[in-house]
């Protein structure tokens, strides 16, 4: 395939390469499952790698059994951890007999349910005590009337509360997004009374911290005021400080939506394994990194620089004891402040960025691996992010050349697709060379054997990740060894520079 120039940038320099990046917090009450992110940029000017590192020692057996080992250990942590924090903190059987027959928390939920549907404030913000709790219910519940909502009601999860605790559920689904309804975790502290919610956060984990699986806090919560805007199959929030800037965002953002749909539903299958693709998305647009980490991840994750944006699965409410995994939706997050969104080529970045996320958007409703410990599943992690940039850079040859010319140059290309384990690397030129092979993969893929058995490939792959060698076959005729060498050919003949 020929690669013809970028188009250069004001000044004469091609458009800024993106480092891509992506790593896991833990799943929604099960074991950690991947969120796909991508790369933020590195430098304003083109890419310039260091000479690269001498040759790496072969020790994946070694760290993969420390990692397992590891993470074993944590996992017996956690359990026991949970286990005594349960039993000391059960004080005895909860009484049923008397004050708690008519269970005035369901009622309370109940309320808020009908309260929202009928767009009563007062009504909502009824059973929450104190002026400054129930002025932040009313900030909630103005954002929450901007949504456009197929499914919204809250149910308490237990009979009574525990030392004065409920757990409780927003279970809702976005429409036109959602491929069904979906979890949010809360806590509410109760006391006896009208008002009886004194208290309202995420929902806790054993270390009275709030749970990373809670999915809270959604913009909803965080925001004093959201700014939304709506297309089809599309809705993109921020803070209402950023409306200016969702405003200048939103038409790029919607083509974005557009063309990935389009191409799935031209050559992606209409189902795998009985699921369906995802059918729109929900984005917010945060360009402060402290609340960037924060949104949907309890207390906040921990910083990466390389990370520009991300995709986070939710599992469809009422799944997460089901043997196999069950995705609803996801919920997009990118990162405004950077070059993507501030060039002056921001609107070939804001459409890169947007395909790739939504992108991985599509294919998650097709997951079924439940991820322990990154690296060593068999989802194999070059056809998750090398899907993304494959719809980042679909129809886009040029750009596709550019990027792969600026992130391979040094890297020593060995012929081999990523591995899944050291996928993420620490080292900007690891990390963005390995998305990147996997995008070529693809486009190869594509190019020798067509798009719809490259899209059905990524489908099948999602929904059955142990059938992998089967289903290169499937799609290539050929075995991976001979798909790989082959493919390693025609990046060396078509990558300049590459050795």
């Amino acid at each position: 395939m020929s690669y013809p120039p970028q188009p250069a940038a004001p000044g004469g320099q091609p458009y800024p390469a993106q480092q891509p990046y992506g790593a896991p917090p833990p799943h929604y009450g099960q074991p950690p499952q991947p969120q796909f992110g991508y790369g933020a940029p590195q430098s304003p000017q083109p890419y310039a790698p260091a000479p690269p590192p001498p040759g790496r020692p072969p020790r994946r057996g070694l760290k993969a059994v420390l990692i397992v080992v590891g993470t074993l250990v944590t996992l017996i942590a956690v359990v026991v951890g949970a286990a005594v924090y349960h039993l000391a903190n059960n004080k005895g059987p909860v009484d049923l007999s008397k004050e708690h027959v008519s269970r005035p928390w369901e009622r309370a939920a109940d309320g808020m349910t009908a309260a929202l549907a009928a767009k009563d404030e007062e009504a909502f913000v009824k059973p929450f005590k104190g002026a400054e709790l129930k002025e932040k219910q009313r900030k909630l519940f103005r954002n929450l009337v901007k949504i456009p909502w197929e499914t919204a009601r809250w149910e308490t999860r237990y009979p009574a509360p525990l030392n004065g605790d409920m757990a409780v559920t927003f279970v809702h689904q976005v429409k036109g997004v959602d491929s069904s309804p979906v979890p949010e975790d809360y806590n509410w502290r109760l006391e006896q009374g009208d008002e009886l919610i004194t208290e309202v956060s995420g929902a806790k984990d054993y270390t009275d911290k709030i749970a990373k699986g809670s999915f809270y806090p959604a913009p909803w919560d965080y925001y004093e005021e959201l700014a939304v805007e709506t297309r089809d199959n599309l809705v993109v929030v921020a803070d209402k400080g950023q409306a200016a800037e969702l405003t200048r965002d939103i038409d790029v953002i919607a083509q974005a939506a557009k063309d990935d749909l389009e191409a799935w539903k031209k050559n992606g299958p209409a189902t795998t394994g009985g699921r369906e693709g995802a059918k729109g998305f929900f984005i917010t647009l945060e360009k402060r990194r402290e609340v960037y980490n924060k949104l949907y991840s309890g207390e906040g994750k921990k910083n990466d620089s390389q990370e520009a944006g991300v995709n986070k699965p939710i599992p469809a409410y009422g799944s997460q004891t089901e043997k196999n995994l069950l995705p609803g939706s996801s919920r997009i997050v990118m990162d405004s402040s950077l070059s993507r969104f501030t060039s002056s080529e921001w609107k070939n970045g804001v459409t890169e960025i947007s395909r790739h996320e939504m992108g991985h958007a599509i294919v998650e409703t097709l997951a079924t691996e439940y991820v322990l410990v990154q690296g060593l599943q068999d989802t194999q992690l070059w056809v998750v992010e090398g899907f993304g940039d494959y719809m980042a850079f679909r129809g886009r040859d040029d750009a596709a050349r550019a990027t792969a010319q600026a992130l391979l140059q040094g890297y020593r290309f060995d012929g081999t697709l990523p591995e899944s384990l050291g996928f993420y690397a620490g080292q900007s030129q690891d990390r963005g060379a390995h998305y990147i092979l996997g995008c070529l993969a693809l486009r190869y893929m594509a190019q020798k054997y067509g798009e719809q058995k490259t899209l059905a490939f990524v489908a099948a792959h999602y929904s059955d990740p142990k059938q992998y060698k089967q289903q290169i076959t499937d799609a290539t005729g050929l075995t991976v060894e001979k798909f790989q060498s082959d493919w390693a050919a025609w990046v060396r003949s078509t990558v300049p520079g590459m050795r």
